[in-house]
């Protein structure tokens, strides 16, 4: 598939480009909080709230819509 068909079937699939947004927003944000929290002292790789984290991230991407 060429580079133009490519296109039109990520703007057609506006749901689906959508979704990949929100999971690479979700990525970073996790990067993010947890390098603050483990540089900051708080927390150690092996100690991070994981499913806290990913629940507010999943309410603030859900209040960002």
């Amino acid at each position: 598939m060429n580079l133009k068909d490519l296109a039109k079937k990520a703007i057609e699939n506006s749901d689906s480009l959508t979704d990949a947004t929100n999971q690479a927003k979700k990525r970073t944000a996790v990067a993010f909080i947890n390098k603050e929290l483990i540089d900051g002292g708080e927390y150690t790789a092996e100690t991070l709230p994981i499913q806290e984290i990913d629940e507010t991230i999943e309410e603030v991407l859900d209040d960002s819509k």
